[in-house]
Formats: C-alpha cells, sequence, structure tokens
C-alpha cells in the first residue's frame, strides 16, 4: 500500500479533508437555499468546521485547544438536539399530532437525560481517573449519554420510516438517513474511545470515512429539484400492507389530535 494510503497518514489528514467536505456542503446549502429549510441542520455543520478550523489553527495551543473543544462539542450538542428535533418534524410532517407527540417525548426525555447525565458531574467527582483531567473525564461521559439517547431517538424515527409508508419530500428524505448514520458513526467512536480505546483504533478509520462519504453524497443529492420530488419510505413493496399501515397512522394521528383537544 502506498505510504499517502496508509492508515496512519489518513486518520492524520482525516480532519483536513473532513473540514474541506463540510465547507464545500455548506457552501452548497447556500447557493442551493436549502439552508433555510434545513436550518438547524446547516447550522450543526457550520458549527463543526468552525470548531474543525480553530482546532487544527490552534491545535499546539494546549489550552486554547481544550476550550475550542469544550466550546465546540457543548454548542455541536445542542444544535444535535435541534436536528433530531427538525428530523421529528420532517419525517411526520403529514401527521402534525403524531409530530407534536413525538417533538414533546423528545423535549422531555432529553432533558431528563440532561439532568440525569449533569448530575454525574456531582456524583462521580471522585471516580475520574488519575490519568485524565477530572473535567474532561466528566464532560466526555455527559456527551455520551446525550449522544446515546439522541441515536436512540434517530433510530426509532428510522425504524418509523421503514416500517411505515411515509411520504415526504426526497431531500428530506436524504438528509434523515444520511445524518443516522453520520451520527451513528461519531457516537460510536465517542463511545468507543471512553469504553474501549483499543477497538477505536481499530474502526477509527471506517468511522471518519463513513462521516466523509455522507458529507459528500449530501454535497451531491441535495439540490432545490429534491424539494419537488417526493418518495415513500416503507412497504413500497406490498401495496396492500402499505394501504393498511397508512390507515393505521392515519387513525393514530386522529386520536392524538382529540386528546390534545380535550
Amino acid at each position: 500500500m502506498p505510504a499517502f494510503l496508509s492508515a496512519t497518514n489518513w486518520i492524520n489528514w482525516a480532519p483536513s479533508v473532513e473540514l474541506a467536505a463540510t465547507l464545500v456542503l455548506v457552501a452548497s446549502l447556500v447557493v442551493n437555499r436549502l439552508h433555510s429549510v434545513y436550518r438547524f441542520f446547516f447550522a450543526y455543520l457550520a458549527a463543526d468546521a468552525i470548531e474543525t478550523a480553530a482546532a487544527l489553527i490552534f491545535q499546539k495551543n494546549r489550552r486554547l485547544y481544550g476550550e475550542i473543544y469544550f466550546a465546540g462539542q457543548g454548542g455541536k450538542m445542542i444544535l444535535a438536539v435541534f436536528v433530531v428535533l427538525e428530523i421529528y418534524r420532517i419525517a411526520l410532517a403529514a401527521h402534525p399530532a403524531l409530530a407534536r407527540f413525538g417533538k414533546n417525548t423528545v423535549i422531555y426525555v432529553l432533558a431528563a437525560a440532561a439532568v440525569i447525565a449533569a448530575s454525574g458531574f456531582w456524583l462521580d467527582r471522585n471516580a475520574a481517573p488519575s490519568a485524565r483531567p477530572p473535567i474532561l473525564y466528566r464532560f466526555a461521559a455527559f456527551e455520551r449519554t446525550m449522544d446515546a439517547w439522541m441515536l436512540l431517538f434517530l433510530l426509532m424515527i428510522s425504524v418509523f420510516m421503514l416500517w411505515f409508508p411515509v411520504r415526504l419530500k426526497r431531500n428530506g428524505a436524504l438528509y434523515i438517513s444520511g445524518f443516522v448514520i453520520y451520527f451513528l458513526a461519531r457516537s460510536v467512536g465517542l463511545l468507543l474511545s471512553n469504553v474501549a480505546p483499543a477497538l477505536l483504533a481499530k474502526f477509527d478509520t471506517t468511522m471518519i470515512s463513513a462521516q466523509i462519504v455522507c458529507l459528500i453524497l449530501w454535497t451531491i443529492a441535495l439540490q432545490p429539484g429534491g424539494e419537488r420530488a417526493t418518495t415513500v419510505t416503507g412497504h413500497r413493496w406490498d401495496p396492500d400492507a402499505a394501504d393498511r399501515l397508512t390507515a393505521q397512522l392515519n387513525a393514530i394521528n386522529t386520536a392524538l389530535l382529540r386528546i390534545s383537544r380535550r
């Protein structure tokens, strides 16, 4: 294998490649006027690009690098919550009562998870490994907890879309499916970095490559025409089952609408 294609060299170059791919996607969203349609997705990508660029510039200044890391990861964590809510809104746009129920569930559960995870800052104040700074250990634990819950909700909406015949814009389907893969790669990396660092070294190349592939595919696929074209997600192979599931989905939405009006 040529030296420039080695895993070690790729890991060294990967942040710069990912930054370039993110900037191209951000520019593409602006040019195609999709940044105002998928606002939190755009904000998340922009925040990620700013953090990565700043980290690359100031990586030799350990204190400033740490401040950039905490500020960047904290900001992206908040934006990721809004991305999840945005995904639920898009996926359930045709069923407003169900969308409202799903978004409220996400908000309440993530708020509770944040409180429980934040309590670990006090409960685990003496549990941090001596080899790692306590603030880094606790922040990583908080971030891991929040990412796990957000990933769970992303997987839930993915299963929902694969089962029920949901009609939505093609861009929306590409955005949701891509972000699940993108966030999964990031979350698995964070989990392995804390639980099994040895496994992280083996899968790090694959995970960051998956993120870069998602960025490239989004740049190519997210186009203005995708806002006019629609697609149906689940059970397209079985029209009878699709009709039955659509009726069930409409019934659930109607029931939730009645409950909300009481």
